[in-house]
């Protein structure tokens, strides 16, 4: 009885040891490299976002996501730091219309720019511009004057960020 209680701390303490081992081998041949993302700018000059701190808030926590998404360690203090800005946003609205038919669409275009600064330089910088879209169609339509909608704002933003983390660290 005894015996087979030893045996089975023995797999236990091995079970431990090769899967520790698997893990140093794995961050040896994939290291994560160290990333940092500093506060967001939002210089937006007009509109309903212009100066909005929850928009660029949202945006650093959405790039960070996508970070640790391909294997980086976000930290604050780490020599290579992201910097972004986010340059333009805004609803483009088109109508089309047909005698009683009507085919509204409005989309959230948004604009950024983001760098890579290593030791306090510059060592690149990517500007990308995404947009999410929302088709009306019906015969009769109501204007409601080309406002944000949230859904699409947030559609938006994702995709702006992750075409931006893609080109900034590839």
């Amino acid at each position: 009885m005894l015996v087979k209680i030893y045996i089975k701390l023995v797999y236990v303490w091995l079970a431990f040891a090769l899967s520790f081992d698997a893990v140093r081998i794995y961050q040896h041949f994939y290291p994560s490299q160290d990333i940092s993302v500093l506060p967001v700018e939002n210089k937006i000059a007009m509109g309903k976002f212009a100066g909005s701190r929850n928009v660029a808030f949202g945006v650093k926590n959405i790039i960070e996501e996508y970070l640790q998404e391909a294997n980086y360690s976000v930290t604050e203090d780490a020599p290579t730091k992201i910097k972004v800005e986010l340059l333009y946003m805004d609803v483009i609205k088109t109508q089309t219309n047909l005698s009683v038919f009507h085919r509204n669409s409005d989309a959230v275009v948004i604009r950024m720019r983001g760098q890579i600064i290593q030791d306090d330089r510059v060592k690149k910088t990517v500007v990308v511009e995404e947009s999410a879209e929302e088709v009306f169609i019906g015969t009769v339509v109501i204007d409601e004057g080309g406002k944000f909608n949230n859904e699409n704002l947030s559609s938006a933003l994702k995709k702006c960020s992750s075409t931006l983390i893609d080109k900034l660290i590839k």
